[in-house]
């Protein structure tokens, strides 16, 4: 780990104000809320094909993320190394264990699956700068150790690849074994990480993350299996503005239930929960059921007139 922590002295060594706000803006392009927000653009007005593969990375690669974290419970580089300090305004989202990099994992999920997608060089060569640049702004503003990032960026590419290559074989018929398997592996996270905790191997403030991404993990499941068997929606429209009004009324009911829920009971395990499941399923299946039957009510009407 001293390798680790010197590397993270010498990057501290030219920090100044202007590369701290641009590798803090790079960091945002990690966030949950970017690649959510992808996400819904992608399975409402593009191609949920292409949505349900990224999901499905993206929230696959994020439980593998947090049961490392609860596994080897390793601290932030300020905790390993009181003598190290973070840029200040960085802190605040560096929650949880430091190992692995939830924003790496993140950028690796939305940017490597662009760049594995397209085949064309100098958009592929983007994509790429772009999850790394990420991951070396973790390290710039000293929340990650070099361990942290590189760990993320291997099993997030893994899971790109995989079900890059594999996504159609895994999600064939009615996509029920998918469903079962992300939901299980959503559940025994939960369960895992707080069964961790109980024992005292972890303290009890460092599971909240797992309740968030076993929740939001189950939500996509459930939300899958309603989708392609019951729901099957049509992403298009007849006009581009039904498209942007789609958009940003469906962006508006995550936040609600992504953010206005929290405020029930800050903190509280079943709440994380249940708020990222109700959010992922809103994406998945619940907003698509309501704008879907909006647009058959106008088809109908239409074809009457």
């Amino acid at each position: 780990m001293e390798p680790a922590l010197n590397f993270l002295h010498r990057l501290s060594e030219i920090r100044n104000p202007v590369l701290n706000t641009i590798f803090q803006l790079i960091t945002r392009l990690g966030e949950e809320v970017v690649v959510l927000g992808i996400i819904c653009l992608l399975y409402w007005c593009v191609n949920k094909n292409s949505a349900y593969k990224l999901g499905l990375i993206f929230f696959a690669s994020g439980i593998a993320v947090q049961g490392l974290k609860v596994t080897f419970r390793i601290e932030r580089p300020w905790i390993l190394d009181p003598s190290f300090s973070p840029v200040e305004s960085a802190r605040p989202a560096a929650t949880g264990y430091s190992f692995p990099s939830g924003h790496t994992q993140g950028a690796t999920a939305l940017y490597g699956y662009f760049a594995d997608k397209t085949k064309k060089l100098p958009i592929k060569i983007l994509f790429i700068t772009l999850f790394l640049l990420v991951g070396f702004s973790r390290m710039y503003l000293g929340v990650h150790t070099p361990y942290d990032v590189l760990a993320s960026l291997i099993l997030t590419l893994i899971a790109v690849i995989l079900i890059g290559r594999y996504y159609e074989r895994i999600a064939q018929k009615n996509g029920f074994v998918l469903t079962i398997v992300l939901a299980t592996i959503s559940v025994a996270l939960c369960i895992y990480s707080f069964v961790l905790s109980s024992i005292g191997y972890i303290d009890a403030t460092q599971i909240n993350d797992c309740f968030k991404s076993g929740g939001a993990g189950l939500g996509f499941a459930i939300g899958y299996y309603i989708e392609r068997n019951y729901l099957n929606f049509d992403v298009r429209t007849d006009k581009l503005w039904k498209q942007i009004l789609k958009f940003v009324i469906g962006v508006l009911g995550a936040l609600f239930f992504k953010s206005v829920l929290k405020l029930i009971s800050p903190g509280n395990l079943l709440v994380d929960f249940i708020r990222y499941l109700l959010t992922v399923l809103w994406v998945i299946a619940l907003y698509p059921l309501i704008f879907s039957k909006i647009l058959d009510k106008q088809n109908k009407k239409r074809e009457s007139n």
